[in-house]
């Protein structure tokens, strides 16, 4: 899991230095556009983590308790 949030963090990092955002300050810290970018990605994988836990849960409940006989 680590690693593909490393890849991740490095295709945003990249595409985002390609675009003329600049990702680090001159001492190495990530720079506020660059948590502004992530925080935001975090908020949008929350909301879709939301609603595929209730699309499952709702599935779910509609699972038929009784196997019908043949």
């Amino acid at each position: 899991l680590k690693a593909h949030v490393e890849f991740l963090r490095f295709g945003i990092e990249y595409n985002l230095t390609k675009a003329g955002v600049a990702v680090r300050d001159e001492r190495g810290a990530i720079s506020t556009e660059m948590a502004v970018v992530m925080a935001g990605l975090i908020a949008i994988a929350v909301v879709v983590t939301g609603i595929l836990m209730s699309k499952a849960q709702s599935n779910a409940n509609n699972i038929p308790d009784t196997v019908q006989a043949p």
